[in-house]
């Protein structure tokens, strides 16, 4: 768990959120299920959801306004574990590897991001690319 709270720390370095708290829950696909179902009217399971702490019209126009300690609250991520490890395994691709793509997509989302509309995707698709870039240049030496 180390590795994955290090993974966050510096998604979140790159993404402009240093010292902001983010919460992460690793749940089986029953649970995401029902809170896919719940707050989203799908009843399937998802890879992951993300629940923000802060309602915006735009993506990231809260941080401004953040000035105490508990305003530095993203909000928190739900990922489905056996969902994300079958995904990887179908895929041909390694979990160490993909990790951080969902943790970006689920951070991004926590912004405020969404990709509802082909216009919103490609912002935030443009965010994604940016912070995962920024993480891979930074940290090249962060074990899984």
């Amino acid at each position: 768990m180390r590795c994955i709270r290090r993974q966050i720390v510096a998604l979140l370095d790159c993404s402009g959120y240093a010292g902001w708290d983010v919460g992460v829950h690793f749940v089986d696909n029953h649970r995401i299920q029902q809170l896919n179902h719940q707050y989203r009217l799908k009843d399937k399971p998802t890879d992951i959801l993300s629940f923000p702490f802060h309602h915006t019209k735009t993506p990231e126009d809260f941080r401004g306004h953040a000035t105490t300690d508990d305003d530095k609250n993203l909000g928190d991520m739900f990922l489905a574990t056996p969902y994300i490890v079958h995904h990887c395994r179908a895929n041909n691709e390694s979990l160490p590897a993909h990790l951080p793509v969902l943790f970006t997509h689920g951070l991004c989302h926590l912004m405020g991001y969404d990709h509802e509309l082909d216009d919103d995707f490609l912002v935030m698709a443009s965010r994604e690319k940016e912070i995962l870039q920024k993480y891979k240049t930074k940290n090249r030496n962060v074990p899984f």
